[in-house]
């Protein structure tokens, strides 16, 4: 009688796929995705309630928060936006209730783009390079020439 109920215990063990890694990474960074967060929002359980304020999901965002905040698996992610948007969407439910509009997916995209591109202004200059020739020489710099890297091409 013992076996059988073991044997039932091993039928109802949930087996995980083998990249869950892979997946769990992948999801995590999507996270990033001001985009991806509105279509969570949008989404709902069966009891009609948004995804994101589900307490199941809630509580798998809690363990992915856990497991991939930690120097051993927070060094594969290539967007850390990602982390950011999750400690997000664990604590704040009005974040979770306003992804579903889209003005305010707007708004979080352009300021994630304003983040990206403050950070590369910070670290390369943002194309500018510095003049090392002498002050008396009167041949323009690039530094004075208008920065057209910066500019979208519109062609």
């Amino acid at each position: 009688m013992a076996d059988s109920s073991q044997a039932d215990e091993a039928d109802e063990t949930v087996k995980l796929p083998e990249n869950r890694f892979e997946l769990e990474l992948e999801f995590v960074q999507s996270l990033a995705s001001p985009a991806y967060l509105h279509y969570l929002a949008s989404m709902s359980n069966d009891e009609g309630q948004s995804l994101l304020l589900d307490p199941q999901f809630k509580a798998f965002l809690s363990y992915l928060q856990k497991t991939w905040s930690s120097p051993e698996y927070s060094i594969y992610i290539t967007y850390p936006h990602s982390l950011y948007f999750l400690d997000l969407l664990i604590n704040n439910d009005a974040v979770c209730r306003e992804l579903a509009q889209v003005s305010f997916r707007n708004f979080c995209h352009q300021q994630q783009f304003y983040a990206w591109q403050n950070r590369f202004i910070t670290l390369y200059g943002g194309g500018e390079k510095k003049d090392t020739s002498d002050t008396d020489n009167n041949t323009s710099t690039i530094a004075s020439q208008p920065d057209v890297a910066m500019t979208p091409n519109v062609s």
